[in-house]
């Protein structure tokens, strides 16, 4: 005797494990494009995506970074004094002061090209692209 593979059991028994394991709703990469998973760039919560180092070895990590407009950006400075010293364009944020062992956020609300130095070390600069 030989069995129907389409019998009405067996399709409703695969229509429902596809159901089961289906796309969307989760935390993982997959499903749409406009939800976010932890780390991704659009979580809420992800602070390291948006965060800019000043290292002991007085370089900016990363030293170029992209944003969307109206990020805020940390900046991080460990036991070494540093200063962001932005270039003087229109919608730069505020300049930070000398600081160590603190973060101090700003806030990119116009979109362009924001370079900025520490002024204590020659060479240490980086930019921030606001789309």
């Amino acid at each position: 005797m030989r069995r129907n593979l389409f019998h009405p059991m067996w399709l409703a028994a695969a229509l429902l494990a596809v159901a089961a394991c289906g796309g969307g709703g989760g935390n993982g990469p997959t499903g749409s494009t406009t939800s976010s998973y932890p780390g991704s760039p659009s979580d809420p919560t992800n602070t390291t995506a948006n965060s800019v180092n000043a290292t002991t070895s007085s370089t900016f990590d990363p030293a170029a970074l992209t944003v969307a407009k109206g990020t805020t950006v940390t900046f991080t400075f460990a036991s070494v004094t540093h200063n962001v010293t932005f270039d003087a364009v229109s919608g730069a944020p505020a300049n930070i002061p000398s600081t160590s062992g603190a973060s101090v956020t700003r806030t990119f609300s116009t979109a362009g090209s924001f370079g900025y130095q520490c002024t204590l070390h020659g060479g240490m600069r980086g930019t921030v692209t606001v789309q």
